[in-house]
């Protein structure tokens, strides 16, 4: 499974770069973690469910994110 923001993963369809992208806030994470918890369990759901790997956008570093200005229609 990957996960993290690589820009040399593919996606399963041809044309992007990740076949999921996970998107939250900061602030959304930080107290219980919530949204970690749940990336990993969809990893494990993905793993188990499809043969090819399923490339995950989500990008934990705070300093390392989108800018709310990026176009993200180039990644997704």
């Amino acid at each position: 499974m990957i996960v993290k923001n690589n820009p040399q993963m593919s996606s399963i369809i041809e044309g992007n770069n990740y076949d999921i992208f996970i998107s939250y806030r900061q602030k959304d994470n930080k107290h219980d973690g919530w949204v970690t918890e749940f990336v990993d369990n969809l990893k494990g759901e993905l793993e188990s469910t499809f043969k090819e790997e399923i490339s995950v956008y989500f990008d934990i570093n705070p300093h390392d994110g989108l800018l709310e200005t990026h176009d993200v229609e180039a990644s997704l």
